[in-house]
């Protein structure tokens, strides 16, 4: 793959744009900014314990991994100056730029300007610090050829897909400890804006961490979608990707909405579909993730395949039923009630029916797949890779559900079990990436093979 075929395939005026470059300095800062999150998420669930203390003292350093990578693909980071340093700092300095989001929150009441300038200095300085640090060390490996970088549109939709997945998760958290009213008002937190309430008011024990964090993972990933918004129209020609960036973006924000009023109005309907909503926003940025790689690009136009035209209708049918399979998902979740002895739960048994022989058909389709895709397209790797993880995720899937059926119809108190939060918050975020993984594979069947043409299959038999 040449530079010059680069430069026809992304629509830039230069085999490597500085656009480009940008938007793959916004890709990996926004990467660093979800690892961090991810790991401040974890350690103040549980503040005070030993393992969170070290994970939260050492969490910077996982900045150094950024700044080494952005030093490796110099090539495309920083083209002109091929400085390893330079594109380091500027990846740290950008997760600096993202983490402003919740900077506000540390401050004490009533912190004066120079308190809040040292803070500034000092998230800049070390992350900047850190990053050129990483591309220092870069310095003593060989760059990555510009052939191997992933595209930086693809890099950046696919980080944006991880933080909504993360977001999903800590939705699911929300849900399964029953603190989605934790935090009353909104846009607001208890009268606070809503990135500037304190971050230690952030009680677990109450659901207000729960709920506030997951208030502020929106916002993350609002921003990484007003990023995506930006780079997609700069950086890709194609008019129907600029309309699935700008669908992203209206989309993240209708979620918000809902999730706000969800709250003001105390709507389980709103909730719902929240829920369902939430999953289909996941598997857009996904998609969007997939049509801006570079094997999207370069892959060569579809070839006639024997087995596609019995296999494309599966595929139609799996992605169609997972989507009916959410809202029938979201229905046993938030329909169920507790008993009128204030103890356990009564669920909706029309939904958990429907829930259960629906699974039940997409495991068998999902399955099929999976191995078909295994047996028939051994020389297309992306598919047959993508059917050995739908046999791994529905399975994953399958065993998750029926433990949370069981946790869920056991439970004998009014306040959910731990161990009832974690399975049915894995089952959901599992559920959105066995869907998710279905629309991949859908997409990526219709990219690569096609139906025989009938004189074609005609010979089939024959070859």
């Amino acid at each position: 793959m040449s530079t010059a075929s680069i430069s026809v395939c992304t629509s830039t005026a230069l085999p490597v744009s500085m656009r480009a470059a940008w938007g793959m300095r916004f890709a990996l800062g926004f990467l660093l900014t979800v690892v961090l999150w991810g790991i401040c998420y974890f350690v103040l669930m549980g503040p005070g314990l030993l393992v969170g203390d070290l994970l939260f003292s050492m969490m910077c350093f996982c900045i150094l991994p950024g700044g080494m990578i952005a030093g490796r693909w110099r090539a495309m980071i920083d083209p002109r100056s091929n400085s390893a340093v330079k594109s380091g700092f500027m990846v740290g300095f950008l997760c600096a730029f993202f983490n402003l989001l919740i900077v506000g929150s540390m401050f004490q009441e009533g912190a004066s300007s120079i308190e809040i300038t040292g803070w500034l200095f000092g998230l800049f300085a070390l992350c900047s610090g850190l990053g050129a640090l990483g591309g220092a060390i870069s310095l003593t490996t060989s760059p990555v050829s510009l052939e191997r970088i992933p595209s930086s549109l693809g890099m950046l939709s696919a980080v944006l897909a991880s933080a909504i997945l993360l977001l999903l998760m800590s939705g699911g958290l929300v849900t399964g400890l029953e603190a989605g009213l934790a935090v009353p008002d909104w846009p607001g937190s208890f009268g606070h804006n809503m990135l500037l309430y304190p971050m230690r008011e952030m009680t677990a024990d109450t659901g207000v961490f729960f709920e506030h964090a997951h208030r502020l993972y929106g916002m993350l990933v609002g921003t990484g979608a007003l990023t995506l918004l930006v780079f997609g129209i700069l950086n890709d020609r194609r008019k129907w990707i600029r309309g699935l960036v700008i669908l992203l973006l209206c989309m993240i924000c209708i979620q918000g909405l809902m999730g706000g009023l969800r709250v003001t109005e105390t709507s389980t309907i709103l909730a719902l579909v929240h829920g369902v909503f939430g999953q289909l926003v996941f598997t857009l940025a996904l998609l969007i993730a997939a049509f801006t790689t570079n094997r999207w690009l370069f892959s060569s136009p579809s070839a006639e395949h024997p087995a596609a035209a019995a296999d494309r209708p599966f595929a139609f049918a799996l992605v169609i039923l997972l989507v009916g399979q959410l809202i029938f998902g979201a229905c046993v979740r938030h329909l169920q009630t507790l008993s009128s002895d204030g103890i356990g739960l009564e669920i909706p048994y029309w939904a958990v029916m429907v829930h259960i022989t629906a699974g039940v058909l997409i495991f068998a389709i999902a399955t099929l797949l999976g191995y078909r895709s295994g047996a028939v397209y051994r020389s297309i790797t992306l598919l047959r890779r993508l059917g050995l993880g739908l046999l791994v995720i529905v399975s994953l899937q399958l065993l998750l559900g029926i433990v949370a059926l069981v946790a869920v119809s056991l439970r004998t108190v009014s306040t959910p079990p731990i161990w009832e939060v974690i399975f049915t918050s894995m089952h959901q975020a599992t559920g959105a990436l066995l869907l998710g993984l279905s629309a991949l594979f859908l997409i990526w069947h219709l990219r690569l093979v096609k139906p025989q043409a009938a004189e074609n299959a005609e010979l089939a038999p024959a070859n």
